[in-house]
C-alpha cells in the first residue's frame, strides 16, 4: 500500500488541494461489452488502423510524439469523421464507474481536475452529489466564481469533454491555441498550482501541457508547495524521475501495478479513512 505523506492528507483535509485524475483511472471502468476506455497511444493506434497504419504516423506513435501523431490523424480523417471517434470512443460507448471513482469522490476535495475526455468521474459525481457538482473546461470564463470552497465541489475539465468534441484539446495546433484564446483559464490553473497540493491519479509525467504549466510556475516563482504523483512500480526511470522532480516540484509515491493496479484502488480507500480521521481531529480543536 502507499505511505501516504502527512502533507497529502492535510491539504486534502483542509480542502486546500486539486486532485487530478488521468486516464490511468477510467482504465478502472469497463462497459457492458468488457471494453476499457483507451489510452491516449490506444486511442491514436485505433485511429491510425481505421487509416490503414499509415507508417509516418505508427513511427509518430512509437516515439511517444501523440500530439503531432493526432494531428495527422485528425487532418486526414477530415473533421466529421475525427468528432465522431472521439465519441464513439469516449462518449457512446457506456463505460461504469468503479470503485476508485467512488474513493475519490470520498475524498471530498474542493476541487477536482481531469484531462480525461470520457465522462466516467462525471457521471458518477454528478449523481452521487445529487446534481450540485459544479463543471467547468477551459472555455468557461466564470471558474473564478466557484473557487471559495464552502459547499460547492468543482470539477474542472481540462483538456474539454466528448459531450462538446469540437472544443477538445488534443493536437499540439489545440494546445498552441488553447494557451492564446483561454488565457484566464490557465492563468487560474497557475495560482492554483502556487496555493493548493496537487495530486495526480493515474497521470503520466509526459503530458505537455501539465509539464509546461508546473515548470513555469517552478522557473517564475522558484517556491510553490511539494505536489504527488502516484506512479506504478517499475515504469519510470529513477533519472527520469528525479529530473521531474526538480522541474515540476513532484514527489512520487509509487505502488505495484500487480492486478489491474488494485493497490491504488486500497490505498485511495485508506486515505479516504485518513483524510476523515484529521477533518474529525481538526473539527475538535478548530485548528484549521
Amino acid at each position: 500500500m502507499i505511505s501516504w505523506d502527512p502533507e497529502v492528507v492535510q491539504s486534502i483535509g483542509r480542502r486546500r488541494s486539486v486532485i487530478m485524475i488521468g486516464s490511468g483511472v477510467s482504465r478502472n471502468s469497463v462497459n457492458r461489452d468488457g471494453k476499457r476506455p483507451p489510452t491516449w497511444e490506444g486511442f491514436l493506434r485505433e485511429a491510425s488502423k481505421s487509416l490503414g497504419s499509415p507508417p509516418q504516423i505508427e513511427k509518430l506513435i512509437d516515439q511517444r510524439d501523440y500530439l503531432t501523431a493526432c494531428e495527422i490523424v485528425k487532418r486526414k480523417m477530415a473533421r466529421d469523421g475525427f468528432i465522431s471517434l472521439v465519441q464513439r470512443e469516449y462518449q457512446q460507448a457506456g463505460y461504469q464507474s468503479a470503485l476508485i471513482h467512488e474513493h475519490i469522490y470520498n475524498l471530498d476535495s474542493a476541487i477536482i481536475a481531469s484531462p480525461n475526455f470520457d465522462n466516467i468521474y462525471d457521471t458518477y459525481a454528478a449523481g452521487a452529489s445529487n446534481g450540485t457538482l459544479v463543471m467547468k473546461d477551459h472555455t468557461s470564463s466564470d471558474i473564478v466564481n466557484y473557487l471559495g470552497g464552502g459547499e460547492v465541489r468543482l470539477l474542472l475539465k481540462t483538456h474539454g469533454s466528448a459531450n462538446n468534441p469540437a472544443q477538445l484539446i488534443f493536437t499540439r495546433r489545440d494546445y498552441a491555441a488553447a494557451r492564446t484564446k483561454h488565457v484566464l483559464f490557465y492563468e487560474i490553473l497557475k495560482s492554483l498550482v502556487l496555493t493548493h497540493t496537487f495530486l495526480f491519479l493515474g497521470c503520466g509525467i509526459d503530458d505537455p501541457d501539465i509539464r509546461a504549466l508546473f515548470e513555469d510556475v517552478q522557473f517564475a516563482h522558484e517556491r510553490m508547495p511539494h505536489h504527488f504523483m502516484t506512479m506504478p512500480q517499475g515504469e519510470v526511470d529513477d533519472d527520469v524521475m528525479a529530473i521531474a522532480t526538480e522541474a515540476m516540484k513532484v514527489k512520487f509515491l509509487q505502488y505495484s501495478p500487480a492486478n489491474g493496479h488494485e493497490e491504488l484502488t486500497g490505498s485511495l480507500g485508506e486515505l479516504v479513512k485518513l483524510v476523515d480521521a484529521f477533518r474529525d481531529l481538526r473539527a475538535g480543536d478548530r485548528k484549521w
